[in-house]
């Protein structure tokens, strides 16, 4: 039986929870003395704190916000009958337990667990919206008093490690009869089926806070769904149906179709938005295959128009962030020790390009390089978010070039052009001196309008590399980059020369493999002669000895890489993994 949205989702969800699951949710919200030892109490040293705090009993929000009906816990000094921890056993669920008792704005709470130092229950469901007072009376008939603020949403996602954190309680059913939970006896995480367009997966999660919510149909079959906002590694997931489970006071349910295009990810964040107000982000595991990724052929020359828009292939940062990006992939076949250029610009987005060798086995990717930034070089600075990556082949293969967004803008979207050059550059050797090469308007050409010549040499760790570069025709600046994308140096006036402008890099190899000169006027339509010297030295002299080499005589003209500290963000583009999406 196949799940969708009309079908009665409510109905099934008083079927959901078994006595295993029942137990779990029970240890989620009473066993947690043991865990925290009242430690979510605000600590004395740094203020007093007041006599009574609440938290959700799944997320253990400490801002004291809960809803009608919910979960909740209460951190303080209390006094049980005899100091002894109290369970409840009974249905319905009791005012007065271990002596204990629980009013909001004086109307008796039902009572799950008590202790002396935290008491869990439920928000009586006539509490209206605003600042609350709850008290709690201990089995000495002394009181403790403190102030709740109650609200149509607070959602929290219980957790097998109890505390907010970690994998979700949840189960999952591909036809509504078999549920399977998505955690092992021990809490660690199971591979979860992703499921597919044809035969989805529903994630089924146990929350609290969700069923008041402010939703624009909310007695129709789904509950509170379109007030429901899921992400499943910030991509978003259509939900099927919110509200109370039914089977458990004061729990909320929320049924989910997992996307299929997650499959194979490992570990994925979850994260539920309601009414502008979120949840603790909690885990699950995903199994399952990747599908290929979807690309379009590209040849050297070829100029393609194109759009990302939401409907793209996705990737995931792969950093822990949960940002995600959209991305269009195009393919080509090249060979070993073959330069190409990449240009990408669009003025709606930041733009991002990312490199890739396609396994011919399994078609997988394997990250080779990157470029955000490149393609802005400008008017003595980055004029613009365009990106141009020059990078020489390891290998004959197929590749894939992604067209992204950068990391400070997930999710990006808007129209672009790509376009691909193959033998862009030529390779240099050490002792190299080129004594009458020409900045011309046949060579490459920043998004800014600046001309460029590249170079490629084969370095190895610890090299004492010199690059210097002399003109009369223009101010000389130099880049030096890796085959991965990272910028190693740059400078502009180093060099010295009778003008004062020409540019010259002293570095020590960080590594060995493939580096990339790129050699320019730093300024729009600028051409003329220059020459280019490449030479390994035995070791700097003097002030040749700094490991960066960034001088300017020029007010204003400074490249982007010295704000950024060449951080070698390749590593962190690297990290991106491919959400693949079916078609």
């Amino acid at each position: 039986m196949k799940l969708t949205t009309e079908k009665n989702p409510s109905a099934l969800s008083r079927q959901l929870i078994r006595p295993t699951l029942l137990v779990a949710l029970l240890l989620a919200c009473v066993l947690l003395t043991s865990l925290t030892g009242g430690a979510l109490l605000p600590s004395a040293a740094a203020q007093q704190p007041p006599a009574v705090v609440v938290a959700n009993a799944a997320s253990f929000a400490q801002d004291g916000t809960v809803t009608a009906d919910t979960l909740a816990s209460a951190f303080g000094v209390f006094q049980t009958q005899n100091s002894q921890l109290y369970v409840a056993n009974t249905t319905p669920l009791p005012t007065v337990l271990g002596g204990i008792r629980v009013t909001i704005n004086g109307v008796d709470a039902a009572l799950i667990f008590t202790s002396n130092s935290q008491v869990n229950f439920i928000v009586p469901g006539s509490t209206a919206s605003g600042i609350a007072t709850i008290v709690v009376t201990n089995s000495d008939n002394t009181t403790k008093t403190g102030q709740i603020l109650i609200v149509s949403a607070a959602p929290g996602i219980f957790t097998t490690t109890s505390d907010g954190q970690g994998v979700a309680v949840a189960q999952t059913t591909n036809d509504g009869v078999n549920y399977i939970n998505i955690a092992n006896p021990n809490g660690t995480a199971r591979d979860v089926d992703a499921g597919t367009r044809a035969q989805p997966n529903v994630l089924v999660l146990y929350v609290t806070g969700v069923r008041h919510a402010q939703a624009a149909n909310p007695n129709d079959t789904n509950g509170v769904a379109e007030a429901v906002t899921i992400t499943i590694q910030g991509v978003p997931s259509q939900v099927l149906y919110a509200g109370q489970q039914g089977g458990f006071a004061g729990l909320d349910q929320i049924n989910v179709i997992i996307p299929p295009e997650l499959a194979g990810l490992g570990s994925v964040k979850i994260k539920i938005t309601v009414n502008s107000r979120t949840s603790n982000i909690v885990t699950m595991k995903l199994g399952g295959n990747q599908v290929p990724v979807r690309a379009q052929a590209i040849a050297s020359g070829d100029v393609v128009s194109g759009a990302l828009t939401a409907d793209d292939q996705v990737q995931d940062a792969g950093d822990g962030s949960g940002d995600s990006f959209f991305f269009d992939a195009y393919r080509f076949h090249g060979t070993a020790n073959t330069s190409i250029a990449v240009d990408l610009r669009s003025t709606q987005f930041d733009a991002a390009l990312l490199l890739y060798r396609i396994d011919p086995a399994n078609g997988n990717l394997s990250f080779l390089a990157f470029d955000d930034q490149f393609g802005g070089l400008g008017n003595g600075k980055g004029e613009n978010n365009n990106s141009l990556l020059l990078m020489v082949l390891p290998s004959e293969a197929d590749y894939a070039i992604l067209v992204s967004t950068a990391n400070e803008d997930p999710n990006g979207t808007g129209n672009y052009t790509v376009q691909l050059l193959v033998n862009s550059f030529s390779q240099i050797n050490y002792g190299t001196n080129l004594s009458s090469p020409a900045i011309s308007s046949s060579d490459l050409l920043s998004s800014a309008g600046d001309y460029l010549d590249a170079y490629w040499f084969f370095g190895t760790q610890g090299d004492n590399v010199r690059i210097k570069m002399t003109s009369t025709a223009f101010d000389s600046f130099l880049i030096l980059h890796n085959n991965s994308g990272d910028e190693v140096a740059f400078d502009d006036n180093r060099g010295g020369g009778p003008s004062g402008v020409d540019a010259q890099i002293d570095k020590v190899l960080p590594a060995t493999g493939i580096y990339i000169i790129i050699a320019t006027p730093f300024e729009p339509a600028r051409t003329g002669n220059y020459t280019l010297q490449l030479t390994r030295t035995s070791g700097f002299q003097g002030e040749g000895n700094a490991i960066e080499s960034v001088q300017s005589s020029v007010p204003g003209r400074v490249w982007p890489g010295e704000a950024i500290g060449r951080d070698n963000r390749s590593e962190r583009y690297g990290t991106r993994r491919v959400i693949r999406r079916e078609q």
